[in-house]
């Protein structure tokens, strides 16, 4: 079986807040996240890149004491305000991107992808389009699956190892394209915590929302 490490996942984090209350809830500020990285560091967790972490699997390494911190859908506000703070605590992140929307309005652009990547973060696939894939007939998934990698890997200079199932959603359509394209851990939005799971293709992640107080951010993730 496979150890699982806690797995954060987060959306937007910025100074100001969005309009609708989905957007809003999912919209942390840079001082809760400030806040909550320091938690992390406070009890002696390292937090790595998806790269990182399957580097360290494949040389057998222990993962105990490490968290992955993972961004959905390339908001260029996760560069300007979380990056920072993750490199003020020599952390790594992980960066779970939908091609489509690579140079779009407030999304990330191939250039600030390439910098990530030269700090030391992970960027992984979300898809091409941000669609359930699980509602989708086996060819338009093989659409938003190979050609999400497929761009990555063309554009980007690191290898692409994970896939973050948008909504969470997904089959064993899923799973099996996935794993044809090479890609070592796909990921669920299912907020429980699984330490331990049989298919490196069904990890859970965390939702961490907005305005979570240092005590629950805390008893969220079983930190003393």
């Amino acid at each position: 079986m496979l150890h699982v490490p806690l797995v954060l996942m987060y959306h937007r984090v910025d100074v100001s807040s969005p309009a609708d209350p989905m957007s809003r809830a999912l919209t942390v500020s840079p001082e809760q996240f400030d806040a909550e990285m320091g938690a992390l560091a406070r009890d002696g967790l390292e937090a790595i890149s998806v790269d990182q972490y399957v580097l360290r699997l494949k040389l057998r390494e222990p993962t105990d004491r490490v968290v992955l911190v993972t961004f959905d859908d390339g908001y260029s506000d996760q560069y300007r305000y979380a990056v920072p703070i993750l490199a003020r605590y020599g952390y790594s992140g992980t960066f779970f991107v939908n091609t489509a929307t690579i140079g779009r309005h407030n999304h990330l652009s191939w250039e600030q992808l390439r910098d990530l990547e030269d700090e030391g973060m992970s960027i992984e696939a979300h898809g091409v389009d941000h669609v359930d894939l699980a509602a989708l007939p086996p060819a338009r998934q093989e659409f938003e699956i190979d050609g999400c990698v497929a761009s990555l890997r063309e554009h980007l200079r690191e290898p692409v190892v994970a896939f973050a199932y948008p909504s969470g959603a997904f089959d064993a359509v899923t799973m099996r394209i996935v794993a044809s394209d090479g890609i070592a851990l796909g990921f669920t939005t299912d907020p429980a915590r699984r330490l331990w799971t049989n298919s490196p293709y069904d990890l859970s992640r965390i939702r961490i929302k907005r305005g979570l107080a240092p005590a629950q951010f805390a008893q969220l993730l079983g930190l003393p």
